[in-house]
């Protein structure tokens, strides 16, 4: 069973510069890796972070010529959590993300079939 928290967020800044600003503002060490390629097509740039409590990934919602998540295009950048965050902890991660000065905002996104499709990766 697929299990994993997903959060949009909205930024107009590029991508690197995005995640060098949640490392600073939340202690994460999110670092460029190879692009998501999802079972629907296109290559979205990614950025993780993995330590022995977490892995969360930073992956663009948007390229060129499309959306990874076409229903929430709004959001610029999608923050998936590799585990099911509970209800204080994703308030916790929410909180401190609508205070980071690059984020204008940020919501969580509920799992759906659109989600589980582009997001649902072995790595």
């Amino acid at each position: 069973m697929l299990s994993f928290t997903v959060v949009g967020i909205s930024s107009h800044e590029n991508d690197y510069r995005l995640a060098w600003n949640l490392n600073e503002s939340l202690g994460l060490k999110l670092a460029q890796t190879d692009h998501l390629i999802p079972k629907t097509g296109g290559a979205f740039t990614r950025f993780v972070h993995r330590d022995a409590e977490k892995t969360v990934w930073l992956i663009s919602n948007r390229r060129d010529n499309g959306y990874l998540l076409k229903t929430y295009k709004n959001f610029d950048f999608i923050l998936k959590f590799e585990k099911k965050l509970d209800e204080e902890d994703l308030l916790l991660w929410l909180q401190a993300l609508k205070k980071v000065t690059l984020v204008s905002a940020v919501v969580q996104i509920p799992l759906n079939k659109e989600i589980l499709l582009s997001l649902a990766t072995e790595n």
